[in-house]
């Protein structure tokens, strides 16, 4: 085989590998989207979240309203943190502990609930996730380019 061959069949055999390891990630992600928050349909968090729908529907993200919310239902909560693995709280470490593939989860999470939030953006929501779970700078500059990228901010 000569070299131009030889180096254009690499080339092809690289790009159906890169290929292949990108459809195991989106095969991963596709799962995490069909069995996401899953233990919200039990009824030991479903009560709970019926319970307080009204006061949430009104209460924006890191507010005390908010936490009077959460802490309202906190076993319900609980719960909730340790079924789901795209939540800081069901690792040990929190984030630092949490996988790329939890982070992607994490932020479809978090645009998804900000559609409830009365009054508070997306983007503006971001510094308040950052501080509640202890985010690192350089980590928030991924996850910011990232939401960029995918037109979310």
């Amino acid at each position: 085989m000569d070299t131009s061959t030889e180096v254009l069949t690499d080339l092809l055999m690289h790009r159906i590998e890169v290929a292949e390891n990108l459809n195991e990630i989106q095969g991963e992600l596709n799962r995490r989207g069909i069995v996401h928050d899953k233990s919200k349909f039990l009824p030991k968090e479903h009560d709970a979240f019926v319970q307080t729908r009204p006061d949430f529907k009104k209460a924006n993200y890191g507010t005390p309203e908010y936490q009077k919310c959460v802490d309202a239902i906190k076993p319900a909560i609980d719960h909730h943190y340790a079924n789901n693995r795209h939540h800081t709280a069901y690792h040990k470490d929190g984030f630092a502990e949490m996988n790329l593939i939890d982070v992607l989860e994490m932020l479809a999470d978090w645009k998804a609930a900000n559609r409830r939030s009365p009054d508070l953006s997306f983007k503006d929501s971001l510094p308040r996730c950052y501080k509640k779970y202890d985010i690192p700078d350089n980590m928030q500059k991924h996850i910011e380019n990232t939401l960029s990228g995918l037109g979310w901010l």
